[in-house]
């Protein structure tokens, strides 16, 4: 199997975060994935960075799947490092390869075939999310295999989807977000997202949560560095996480599960 993870966020936020110790997000994806299918060849590409050097739609047939990760941007900031993003998705759609994508994946997506994101009314949904429930396609979909109802899951996110593109399905929702899954066919290639992060784990959380500690405390999304601090602390203890969040295996199931899915057909 071969598999390609586009990163989504651009060089300058790789560094910042990476001097915090923050793993660059393809990273993670790219060991996750090991865990997964251990015998699979994995590409990386940077479209924030510079879309010259992007794989053409004939080299993106190669792959068996693409998988986008998160990103700090925004799909409504129409600046070069997303439009770039925006561009590459375009052309992975016009590739028939199936395409997967997290929060920031998703959005990309979203827009590119037709649907439009914005900000929440909710806000910003961190760390553990609001209840997930499975629609009634969710429950039945086989991407979705082996997910109880009723789930949490790692995020963050101030954006949303608003209006989804045609032929789409959507698989989850929850109070912060009508979309938290879904799937779609558009152009060539069939997509499926989700609004949350199951590639992250409850350190990298703590981690992310760790880094933005002063945007979170000026927002008042988090009242003080006490406050923080014991978020942070519940995060890196696995008896008081659900099981779904503190099991990395079960967190992670819906790629498994997409991967499998994408195996067989």
């Amino acid at each position: 199997m071969k598999l390609l993870v586009v990163e989504g966020n651009n060089r300058e936020t790789r560094l910042e975060r990476g001097a915090f110790g923050i793993k660059p997000y393809y990273q993670i994806f790219s060991e996750m994935l090991n865990e997964i299918v251990p015998y699979a060849e994995i590409d990386v590409v940077f479209p924030a960075d510079d879309e010259k050097i992007l794989p053409s739609i004939t080299k993106l047939k190669a792959y068996d799947g693409v998988l986008w990760t998160g990103s700090s941007l925004s799909v409504l900031d129409l600046i070069p490092t997303v439009t770039q993003q925006l561009n590459f998705a375009e052309n992975i759609f016009k590739s028939g390869v199936p395409f997967y994508g997290s929060c920031w994946g998703l959005q990309v997506a979203t827009v590119v075939a037709g649907g439009s994101v914005a900000k929440s009314n909710n806000g910003l949904e961190l760390d553990l999310s609001n209840p997930i429930q499975l629609t009634r396609e969710g429950k039945k979909s086989p991407l979705f295999k082996g997910r109880e109802n009723n789930y949490r899951a790692l995020c963050i996110h101030y954006d949303e989807v608003s209006e989804v593109p045609e032929n789409t399905t959507v698989l989850a929702y929850n109070s912060h977000s009508k979309v938290q899954a879904m799937t779609f066919e558009y152009l060539n290639a069939t997509f499926f997202g989700v609004q949350y992060h199951p590639e992250f784990s409850p350190i990298v959380m703590a981690q992310i949560i760790s880094f933005l500690k002063e945007k979170l405390i000026e927002s008042n999304y988090f009242s003080s560095e006490a406050e923080v601090e014991k978020e942070i602390t519940k995060l890196k203890n696995p008896a008081i996480l659900p099981k779904e969040i503190a099991n990395y295996k079960l967190h992670t199931q819906e790629i498994s599960s997409w991967i499998q899915y994408i195996s067989k057909n």
